[in-house]
Formats: structure tokens, sequence, C-alpha cells
């Protein structure tokens, strides 16, 4: 028999507040969709767009829902319901979208919003994570620092978060790879003023896909 399908989704905006539930079943079974599959998980998406992982789902499954949180604390998701032609929904850092993704054979792909930046020098670091560049980091988000002079990490070597908070800024906060240990790069001058980067956007999600 087909799955059922039930939530609650809940709005607050200052004062006004707007709660509506919701219940419905999946389509029923045919010839050729026999079972009713769901997709899980967590992932990070980046600038290039990549369609999220429909697991045991399979390639003409029409699908439904699609609940899907960015992970992030800084640094827009963004999300195509056509295959990755266009990315008409944005969902900013720590909020949630409930997405009916409508008729046809269409895949959901996600991405960051921010291209990379390559060849940007640092001016100085900090003992408590704080990095200033030379030039500005164009959009606030989460990036993946590689060092590809003074050191050359481009191949092998430590990498690290840096999260900014504002656009068209020369300051971020440097972490380790887990986005909470603010990393000293400035002891033993690991980074220094003839440090060059790549920073290249990141942003985890976690979803939930159904069938319709």
């Amino acid at each position: 028999m087909p799955t059922s399908i039930n939530g609650n989704v809940r709005l607050t905006y200052g004062n006004h507040n707007h709660n509506e539930t919701f219940a419905s079943n999946t389509s029923s079974y045919t010839r050729t969709n026999k079972t009713t599959q769901y997709a899980a998980g967590g992932a990070r998406a980046v600038f290039t767009g990549a369609a999220i992982d429909t697991g045991t789902m399979g390639a003409n499954d029409p699908q439904g829902l699609l609940m899907i949180k960015n992970v992030n604390t800084s640094g827009s998701l963004l999300v195509s319901l056509n295959s990755g032609s266009a990315f008409n929904i944005e969902i900013p850092a720590g909020f949630v979208n409930l997405i009916s993704i409508g008729v046809g054979s269409n895949v959901v792909h996600v991405k960051s919003a921010s291209a990379s930046q390559t060849s940007l020098g640092v001016a100085s670091v900090t003992a408590a994570g704080v990095i200033t560049f030379d030039s500005n980091v164009t959009t606030a988000g989460t990036y993946l620092m590689t060092a590809t002079t003074s050191p050359d990490r481009s191949s092998s070597g430590d990498l690290y978060i840096v999260k900014t908070t504002a656009d068209a800024t020369t300051t971020g906060t440097v972490y380790d790879l887990d986005g909470t240990t603010k990393k000293d790069l400035a002891t033993g001058a690991v980074f220094t003023g003839s440090t060059v980067v790549t920073l290249d956007s990141i942003v985890d999600y976690r979803y939930t896909l159904t069938e319709k």
C-alpha cells in the first residue's frame, strides 16, 4: 500500500506565528514503481554543484518532498529543481526548507553560492584564529583554505576552514577542519605575510528526499 506522509511546519516572524500541518500518501504502486523509497543523509556542496544522493531510489522514481537544512553558520546553500539548469532557491545559513518538487523527472542539485578565489595574499594572522587578507573575500561564507605559496600545500599538508560574516571583507576566522576549533596560524610562523591561498566555498547540509 502507499506510504503515509505527514508533517508540521511552524514559522515565527516577530509577533506573527504561522503553524500548518499536512498529511497525504505516496502515489499508488505501478508496474514500474513497485515500492516506495526515500533517501536521507548529509553531504557537502561546492560551487560547481552536483545532484544530491538519491540512494536506492530509482532514476525514474517520481520525487516528492525535499526537506533540507543548511548546516553552515555562514554562507548560503543554492538548490535547483531542474537538474542544475537554474538555482532558484537560496537557503541561508542555519535555515531549513521543505520543498515540493513537483511533476517530471527532474533531479535536485545543490551548490554553494560563491566561486573560488585564487592567489589571495595573506596580510596577517593571529594566535586567536583571525586572518586578514590583502584583498576582499567577495562573499560572506564558509571556505576550504589551501595554502599555495609559503607554504605550498596544494597536494599535501594541512587544510583549514575560513569563515567570513560580511561581503567584501578582508577579515575572517580560521578553524580546524571540524569548523568549530579556532586555529592558531601565527605560532611558529605557520602563515606569514608571504603566504598565498585559494578559497573554495563549501556548504554542509542534511536532507530527506521522498518519492511522490
